[in-house]
């Protein structure tokens, strides 16, 4: 009789058993989603600059903010500037490994690695930093060849400092022939090939050297931005400015893709909507407001502006037209269609054209 009851009652006991288990499962996978789309996130944000520099205490620390509050609280961030975590050459590496969640820095510490990104370093083509930075992040957008390059990544926005100019103490410089013969402080391997290709001496040395070196006469000229002129106070040791818009030296921000990953949709979407080319022309413009300070300072001392424009502007064109085409032509043996890239870098240069700085 026992076993008669058990056979026809173990159907039933096997159905609650099983209705028990997935009631359990559900609940737990709940629980999870629960956890999951309350789980806090505290970003590890490492960058070269000085903590007092604006981009961290305008853009990072304003993106933060934002992000923090748009996320309810979810997401944070913690900042380590002045290479605390690794030297500048390391940041992009760091947020690939996931030693820090977000990092800042030039691509020209990382030479070789961003082919593409370096046709903003091509003269003439920027006109402020704003203007590069909404170039570079187009281009970003319209080109897969450079998103490839940035696909270990996420990339937040891309950005660059104000072109380069031509400050010298004792030599004005107005035309190409002027250039020859010169030591000229340059800021990247490329700008190399520009300095080479007006018949001067190229001299790579940190910025933080180039007051001494032009006090000295270590150095005739030197190719920096106008920030530079007030941040180190080149202002003392120049007597001419060659405005010509000769070079421009492109940033990046980027987050380690599985920190990205971790996040929910919701504050993924958040989180794309704070990033992108606005806030690349915002970090763009921290460097033409120091600029148009340390150009100012620079009028102010008596320093005598040359500014390349029309006629004036021809005969560096012409001098320079052989950097461009070498560029052209080392990358397409690369194989990218460097030409394609190139001519629509210069189409933005018009369309997004903020018109020209009086000067």
């Amino acid at each position: 009789m026992i076993k008669s009851y058990l056979r026809k009652n173990i159907p039933i006991a096997v159905f609650i058993l099983f209705v028990f288990f997935m009631a359990a499962c559900d609940h737990k996978q709940a629980s999870s989603q629960t956890d999951e789309s309350n789980q806090l996130h505290n970003l590890i944000v490492s960058h070269f600059q000085p903590g007092n520099h604006p981009i961290q205490t305008k853009i990072l620390e304003g993106f933060a903010e934002d992000l923090h509050k748009q996320t309810d609280g979810r997401i944070s961030m913690e900042f380590y500037p002045s290479n605390t975590l690794g030297d500048a050459g390391s940041q992009y590496d760091m947020a690939v490994t996931r030693e820090a969640d977000i990092a800042l820095s030039v691509y020209g510490y990382s030479p070789g690695r961003f082919p593409l990104v370096t046709v903003m370093e091509m003269p003439f083509l920027a006109e402020s930093a704003a203007h590069a930075s909404e170039i570079l992040m187009t281009l970003y957008e319209e080109f897969p060849e450079m998103q490839e390059e940035h696909a270990d990544t996420h990339p937040l926005f891309l950005f660059s400092a104000e072109p380069a100019q031509i400050i010298s103490r004792d030599f004005k410089i107005q035309t190409p022939d002027d250039m020859k013969g010169l030591r000229v402080r340059s800021p990247s391997p490329l700008a190399n090939h520009i300095i080479e290709a007006l018949g001067a001496t190229p001299v790579s040395m940190p910025m933080g050297d180039v007051y001494e070196s032009l006090e000295r006469g270590v150095i005739d000229a030197a190719m920096v931005p106008f920030e530079a002129i007030n941040n180190y106070s080149f202002h003392e040791v120049t007597n001419y400015i060659t405005i010509g818009n000769f070079s421009a030296t492109p940033f990046f921000s980027v987050m380690n893709q599985k920190t990205y990953d971790s996040f929910r949709d919701s504050d993924q979407k958040v989180l794309d909507q704070l990033t992108g080319i606005e806030l690349a022309k915002e970090a763009g413009s921290i460097y033409d407001a120091d600029g148009e300070i340390g150009l100012e300072i620079a009028k102010e001392t008596g320093a005598e502006v040359i500014k390349l424009e029309g006629d004036l502007l021809k005969p560096w064109q012409e001098a320079l037209e052989p950097v461009v085409d070498t560029w052209i032509e080392e990358r397409e043996k690369e194989g990218y269609d460097a030409q394609k890239l190139y001519d629509r870098a210069m189409e933005l240069k018009e369309e997004l054209s903020e018109g020209g700085k009086e000067y």
